[in-house]
């Protein structure tokens, strides 16, 4: 039995089997792109970017004037008679940097709004990716171990020819490859159970019917990161805004509120008409408010380091994931390189077993000792296949870390 182009075939899947881990072509990105944003979580994460963009204009408002009436009737002693009509317009004034805090404030929600937006696309993203790539991997093993099962078919009816002929063949040889091949095939339905499990997970994430069509898969590349404009760094600056903003405002709550107003009085009397023109100006005396404005204002100083902190911290995080691609990368390379390597020492024990069998591999050993090159061979494809898809996956996670402007609430309000 000579199963030598088992192995070249063997030899030549090493070299061809791997995944591909090269950046995608830029319309694969953006069909990704538009698939996630279209996502029905998104969807209302824009609504609500939108409502925070249209709170802009409310802000920093300016309280109405108000206008009062009056009229009375005298009726004095001696038949004194008098009629007075007046009329108080009073314009209440805002507090002093309370306008301009408000419009900060807003302007920083607005930003908040977006860059939560952002974040939220990148973490979708990231998540789908990582499980369109789970199960390409897990389709490139389950092709590898039914290849592995079709070269064991192989071998167990090479053995079955050999009991059908005489006393050459060994009973105990047959079990054992029939105990392999049932243990390979439970490993393709395992396989192929993570593969369907990883595919659900990324259509319901997306709000996808369970027969939709997925993208395929996309990821940036390290060069596609800037830290500085990274939807996590946005959100950290939006929110230290918006604590700056809230610190002013109450500061500026601290402040009395104020208020002119305008009297007209017309007085009919019997010696004739009388009109008085005044002019009034009133303020609240802020004995309570200037101590709350002070605890305002250091919880917006607290939620401002908070902010800070978190800024930070997504600049290690961004950083880990970057070195994170790098390893991935290095190993894969290793992993194809050393790949070859396996391959000529296969090559090389398979030769020194024959050259030991004396008969060309019809041993009474040889059969197992095939059987275990073979397995060999298989566990450094999936090794392969393994690295490739660490690479992808630290790709993918790459996506929470793009920068924010690839992700704009704005356009996804205008997809259909």
């Amino acid at each position: 039995m000579r199963l030598r182009p088992l192995l070249l075939a063997l030899g030549s899947a090493l070299a061809c089997s791997t995944l591909f881990s090269g950046a995608e072509p830029p319309e694969a990105h953006a069909e990704f792109i538009r698939i996630v944003t279209g996502a029905p979580a998104l969807s209302a994460a824009s609504s609500r970017a939108a409502a925070a963009r249209e709170r802009i204009d409310s802000a920093g408002r300016l309280a109405d004037p108000e206008v009062e009436g009056m009229t009375s009737r005298l009726n004095g002693p001696l038949g004194e008679r008098r009629t007075m009509y007046g009329l108080n317009v009073r314009q209440p004034l805002p507090k002093r940097g309370e306008r301009a805090a408000d419009r900060e404030r807003a302007h920083a929600g607005a930003a908040m709004a977006n860059a939560d937006y952002a974040v939220m696309a990148g973490e979708m993203a990231a998540d789908t990716a990582m499980a369109l790539a789970e199960a390409e991997g897990a389709q490139q093993r389950i092709h590898i171990l039914e290849t592995q099962l079709g070269r064991l078919d192989a071998v167990l009816r090479s053995i079955e020819v050999r009991l059908a002929a005489g006393p050459t063949g060994r009973i105990a040889d047959r079990l054992t490859v029939q105990t392999r091949i049932a243990s390979m095939q439970f490993m393709v339905e395992e396989e192929r159970r993570m593969a369907a499990d990883a595919l659900a997970e990324a259509r319901g994430r997306l709000g996808l019917k369970p027969d939709a069509p997925l993208p395929a898969f996309a990821a940036p590349t390290v060069a596609d990161i800037s830290v500085d404009d990274s939807a996590a760094l946005q959100l950290a600056a939006a929110r230290s805004a918006e604590a700056t903003a809230m610190a002013r405002m109450a500061r500026a709550s601290a402040n009395p509120m104020t208020a002119v107003g305008l009297s007209l009085e017309n007085e009919k009397t019997a010696m004739g008409d009388e009109n008085t023109v005044g002019l009034a100006f009133m303020s609240e005396i802020p004995w309570r408010s200037r101590r709350y404005a002070r605890a305002e204002v250091r919880a917006a100083e607290a939620e401002r380091a908070a902010a800070q902190t978190d800024g930070t911290a997504a600049r290690y995080r961004i950083s880990a994931a970057l070195t994170r691609v790098d390893r991935a990368q290095r190993l894969a390379e290793t992993a194809r390189r050393l790949s070859a390597e396996t391959r000529a020492r296969l090559d090389a024990e398979y030769d020194a077993m024959v050259r030991s069998a004396g008969v060309g591999g019809s041993g009474e050993s040889t059969v197992l000792q095939i059987v275990e090159l073979l397995e060999k061979a298989t566990d450094t494809e999936l090794q392969i296949i393994q690295a490739d898809t660490a690479v992808r996956s630290a790709r993918a996670e790459l996506w929470r870390y793009l920068p924010a402007g690839q992700f704009s609430a704005t356009t996804q309000q205008e997809l259909p």
